[in-house]
């Protein structure tokens, strides 16, 4: 429930602190004091679109701040986990805090002093407060919110029906794209797959093992270019090893010769004896490797033909797959995974549309049973909210429910539409088009009547509300009987619920728990704005000033007092017969 607000430069206020309780807590004022922009306030601190225009004259911004009582209800706890999860709240704080301020630079949020943003304070919204005003029922007039709201009628089990409906729809839902993607795809993924076959086979046919290949056959390929310089330098070599003449052999020998006979006389010539015979081994390996160069120079291996064709088809391949043999295998590793996914994918089309199917079927089950017990249990609710209409002086008013078939939609298998006439001779029509602002206020106070939680004579269960009302200006356009039921009804839902109602009737306020009186006082020149408790000793006055609300208060006759003294006293009695009947838990009209 709302605690305190604090509102600062918004609108003409400049600067109020109220303080909220439980029960119900009427508003009243002046015309023009303000007591609408109180609601707008709320409106902007939980997520409302405000231009920079609210911004009060001769300030740079606007500031709301909000104190809620979070106690531990099934409501609070959900609150409590949805704070848990975002940040916002380390244990079981019994209260939150937000503020929301606005400036020419934009909109600044915190929640419990961290900051937030707008999505998450309409989504705080749907715990804490509900705001219904007299031009402002753009909710009730959405099929899904009347659906919403005619299932908050069904038991406990329709409401697991409902959650189990849901997550199997997301689930079919996931399905359902998986399958029409793959149909869709199906053509796109025949073309790759042949495509990858030819990759693969392309590349298998270089049958390339050795990553170095390229680079070995592009040497041999250099050396059959200079083939025939290469066999005449080595002949050449070879001659003058082994020539007829003065071979290099014999020369190297007689050297050793002459070494070997001056080391008898001197031993300093033993090592180069050494180095003489290792060279001359040497020349030898140098001789044979000559005289045998030139056959294997044009041996089979060393076909350059062949060598070209090698080369060349390499340079294909890295054309279309790398930059090297190595990158052109990477690729056929990669090319051989993808296809082997593909025909996998292929091979699994008639499970996917089977599983598919069998989600479909499910689905259509699970919606089956919740349009059976919608069917069921929409006879009591349009029972109820004719009753409560009827109090609400239509008496010759007809609501009623219109159901129309549809697909898997996410909340079952048909929609509905809220039909309503407030004439006999008039058939029933969609509310946007029959109801008239004040009637459907009316009518919202008739669907929370049946509907809000701690309200056990009402309906057969408790829907999930939050635990704040606030009801700006329901009740204009109706007087008498019709606004003695709409003050008990009011007064009847602050039992479960915390129920702020801006309002001019008097038999409202004379309901009340708690009373406020906005004033507005533009005696300095400067707007300024404020908040009064209304007490017993002077809760006459204030019920009197909405009786001749052009009076000032000290200028309100005796009767009017008199009058206003009446209402106070008969609203007690009623009050006692309605809190009597609550405690013992009976029926009440």
């Amino acid at each position: 429930m709302l605690r305190q607000l604090s509102v600062k430069n918004f609108a003409i206020i400049d600067d109020i602190e109220i303080n909220f309780k439980e029960g119900l807590t009427v508003i009243t004022g002046e015309t023009g004091a303000g007591k609408s922009i109180i609601a707008d306030a709320i409106d902007f601190l939980l997520g409302d679109r405000v231009s920079t225009d609210i911004i009060k004259s001769g300030t740079d911004k606007a500031i709301v701040e909000g104190v809620f009582a979070i106690v531990g209800s099934s409501n609070d706890s959900i609150l409590q986990k949805y704070l848990a999860e975002n940040g916002f709240m380390d244990d079981n704080s019994s209260e939150l805090f937000l503020s929301r301020e606005l400036s020419q630079q934009g909109s600044k949020v915190r929640i419990n002093g961290s900051l937030g943003n707008v999505s998450q304070l309409n989504k705080l919204r749907e715990y804490l407060i509900e705001v219904h005003k007299q031009s402002e029922h753009i909710e009730l007039m959405k099929s899904e919110k009347q659906l919403e709201i005619l299932d908050s009628f069904g038991d406990d089990k329709h409401k697991i029906l409902l959650s189990e409906y849901k997550l199997k729809h997301e689930h079919y839902i996931n399905l359902k794209k998986r399958f029409e993607d793959f149909i869709e795809n199906s053509s796109a993924i025949s073309k790759k797959v042949t495509d990858l076959e030819y990759e693969v086979k392309e590349i298998k046919q270089a049958k390339i093992k050795d990553t170095n290949e390229e680079e070995v056959l592009g040497g041999k390929r250099e050396l059959l270019l200079n083939k025939k310089d290469l066999i005449e330098n080595t002949n050449q070599i070879y001659e003058l090893i082994n020539g007829d003449g003065q071979s290099l052999l014999a020369s190297i020998s007689q050297i050793k010769k002459i070494l070997q006979k001056n080391s008898e006389y001197d031993k300093s010539f033993e090592p180069y004896i050494k180095s003489i015979e290792n060279t001359s081994a040497e020349i030898k390996e140098l001789s044979s490797f000559t005289s045998n160069y030139s056959e294997s120079i044009d041996s089979g291996e060393n076909n350059l033909e062949e060598i070209e064709e090698r080369l060349d088809l390499f340079y294909k391949l890295k054309k279309k797959y790398g930059k090297s043999l190595e990158d052109i295998l990477n690729y056929l590793e990669k090319a051989e995974n993808e296809l082997e996914e593909l025909k996998e994918s292929g091979t699994s089309k008639e499970k996917i549309e089977n599983t598919y199917k069998e989600c479909e079927q499910e689905l259509d089950n699970l919606g089956s049973k919740i349009s059976d017990n919608r069917e069921k249990f929409t006879k009591t609710f349009v029972d109820k909210i004719n009753e409560e209409l009827q109090s609400l002086g239509f008496n010759l008013a007809v609501f009623i429910v219109q159901f129309t078939k549809c697909g898997l939609t996410p909340v079952g298998k048909e929609q509905i539409q809220f039909l309503f006439s407030a004439n006999p001779d008039e058939p029933p029509k969609p509310l946007l088009k029959v109801a008239s602002g004040g009637e459907l206020s009316r009518i919202m106070l008739a669907i929370k009547s049946c509907t809000c939680k701690g309200m056990p004579w009402h309906a057969p269960t408790q829907a999930p509300t939050a635990p704040t009302m606030i009801f700006d200006e329901i009740d204009v356009g109706i007087s008498g009987e019709v606004a003695s039921t709409v003050a008990k009804k009011l007064f009847k839902i602050s039992r479960g619920n915390q129920v702020i109602s801006i309002t001019h009737q008097p038999i409202i306020a004379a309901m009340a728990d708690e009373h406020l009186f906005v004033q507005k006082d533009t005696s300095s020149g400067v707007t300024k704005i404020f908040i009064l408790e209304v007490n017993e000793s002077n809760k006459a006055d204030a019920i009197a000033h909405l009786l001749v609300p052009e009076k000032k208060v000290k200028d309100i006759s005796e009767d009017a007092r008199s009058y206003a003294k009446s209402l106070i006293e008969n609203a007690k009695k009623i009050k006692e017969n309605i809190s009597k009947v609550s405690f013992l838990g009976l029926p009440t009209s």
